[in-house]
């Protein structure tokens, strides 16, 4: 005999329905998050390390939404060994962490050798307030990086910065 699934009404987790959601076009995520919450992490953990690429990325983003510690682990998981799309999701999730779990993951997004990595990571650092803290690789960035976009994207964060 098949288990029930419970839905969101009974108090639990349910990946049928978290797996709907995901399958989605448009997605409201601030409002996933809340119904969902940290029971779905582990789940979503799961889905990021899968071989769907479009579910993975969706995933990402939706954990950047969820807070607590469980989460900013993920995210800077995903931050490290995701592919492109996973690391953007999780260099857009820096924004809404805590100070140092944000910094952790934009450390790390920051020397990413992909633009649009970088990119989302400049937009997040700026977001998050802390383009001070991680003033050495914005600058580094600004200096060095290979992408004309990215090296002036990073040089107005230093603009703003002073």
């Amino acid at each position: 005999m098949a288990q029930k699934r419970t839905t969101a009404s009974d108090g639990e987790f349910n990946p049928d329905e978290l797996l709907a959601f995901l399958r989605q076009d448009e997605l409201d995520y601030p409002a996933a998050a809340l119904k969902f919450g940290a029971a779905a992490l582990p789940f979503l953990k799961e889905l990021i390390a899968s071989g769907d690429e479009n579910l993975a990325m969706k995933a990402a983003y939706l954990v950047g939404y969820i807070e607590g510690d469980a989460a900013d682990q993920i995210l800077e998981e995903a931050a490290a060994t995701g592919s492109v799309p996973i690391r953007v999701a999780a260099a857009f999730g820096a924004q809404k962490r805590n100070s140092a779990a944000a910094e952790a993951i934009l450390k790390r997004s920051l020397e990413d050798s992909s633009p649009s990595v970088v990119k989302f990571a400049l937009q997040s650092a700026k977001a998050s307030k802390l383009g001070s803290a991680l003033k050495t690789k914005i600058d580094h960035i600004s200096k060095n990086f290979l992408d004309d976009n990215i090296k002036s994207a990073a040089s107005d964060v230093l603009k703003k910065l002073k």
